[in-house]
């Protein structure tokens, strides 16, 4: 099917992926294992390009905690260039999972375990990510494996996505555009949020001497018996809480309230959230009544620490909790807290607001995209 007959059509098609694609790639493209191992070396300190990876992604983070490759490198993955406006799909773990490629401010290499897909100048980009991003569950069906279940670059050419003419798909990109703008401008203001009340937390507390320790002020909530396996991304009504970057949903909420919840498995990751909530069975969910935000803010003060000394174990490391509880800290008085709460609460409600906002406004994204290629709602 050539481009100029799908692009003019004044009709809904269904297509082959790998029709519309200029290009499809990945890490490997660039050379075997041995000459990836020689000419490519991984960094944490900012260097010349990013080297995006999946978690980038599901934390929408690419400011902190990057990998970082020199020149050489990145020239040397010449065929693994990621542009801005490319999609990007996860190969393996969590595999069929898409992804849209931001503007950085520095070049950017492509991940170990991801494909990029460039497609053709004649389709919306940002259309057809939406299409895949709500053909997601389409998309973890191709993936198999009896251990790491995984897609192959045939079965994304292969992939059929229904098109309409390119007017259509500017129209609708526009539309959805809308609405996730306002769901990155959430983000934006939760993450200067997040800022301000780590200022505020270091501005009051930083250099307070130790008094106490943490088992004092910990209520450690009734451990859940719901598996991660049980919690899909659905739109059910709660957020899931995992020991993993994705933050998932369930019809069922068994804890109310400021809460904490810490990964138990892998590495440190420390999340909070205001109001009715799930977590998963290997998620370690915490309060400490007034000193609840104050929990959260010195936990991921020490995020690193707790990482390095709290995570043991010889291959899947696992936290400590005991040891975590013995961590000696600064408790706060009365006044102080009741000072301290005044500031801090309203900024940790609101960040959990936006989120719920931005769900819900995911939500309404994914409800609308059929209802537009079916032309039952008119795009502007």
């Amino acid at each position: 099917m050539s481009d100029n007959k799908t692009c003019n059509t004044k009709k809904n098609q269904i297509v082959k992926l790998g029709d519309i694609l200029e290009v499809l790639t990945d890490y490997h493209s660039n050379g075997s294992y041995k000459t990836l191992k020689e000419n490519v070396t991984l960094l944490e300190q900012p260097n010349f390009a990013i080297m995006i990876r999946t978690t980038n992604f599901e934390k929408n983070d690419f400011r902190k905690n990057l990998i970082y490759i020199n020149q050489q490198a990145y020239n040397f993955l010449s065929k693994s260039k990621v542009l801005h406006q490319d999609i990007l799909i996860n190969k393996i773990a969590n595999a069929g999972a898409v992804y849209f490629m931001p503007r950085l401010d520095k070049p950017v290499s492509l991940g170990m375990n991801l494909f990029l897909l460039r497609i053709k100048k004649n389709y919306n980009k940002y259309f057809i990510f939406c299409i895949l991003k709500y053909n997601e569950k389409r998309l973890r069906l191709m993936a198999k494996g009896t251990t790491t279940k995984t897609i192959t670059k045939d079965n994304i050419k292969m992939f059929q996505i229904l098109l309409p003419p390119l007017e259509t798909q500017q129209k609708i990109a526009r539309t959805l555009s809308v609405l996730d703008q306002r769901i990155e401008n959430n983000h934006k203001i939760n993450e200067l949020l997040h800022t301000l009340a780590h200022k505020v937390y270091e501005y009051y507390f930083k250099y307070k001497p130790k008094n106490a320790k943490l088992e004092q002020i910990i209520i450690e909530n009734p451990k859940s018996s719901i598996m991660v396996k049980n919690a899909q991304k659905t739109q059910d009504k709660y957020p899931f809480f995992t020991s993993g970057d994705n933050t998932l949903s369930y019809p069922k909420a068994i804890i109310d309230g400021r809460n904490c919840f810490l990964n138990t498995g892998g590495n440190a990751g420390i999340k909070f959230y205001v109001g009715k909530a799930s977590y998963s069975t290997d998620t370690w969910c915490i309060s400490a009544n007034e000193f609840s935000d104050y929990l959260y803010l010195l936990l991921s003060s020490i995020k690193t620490h707790i990482n390095q000394s709290f995570f043991q174990g010889t291959s899947l490391k696992h936290l400590q909790k005991n040891l975590l509880k013995k961590y000696p800290i600064y408790m706060p008085s009365a006044h102080e807290i009741k000072k301290f709460n005044q500031i801090i609460m309203p900024l940790l409600t609101l960040i959990s607001i936006n989120t719920r906002i931005s769900k819900k406004l995911e939500q309404i994204r994914d409800f609308l995209l059929p209802l537009l290629l079916k032309q039952q709602v008119k795009p502007q």
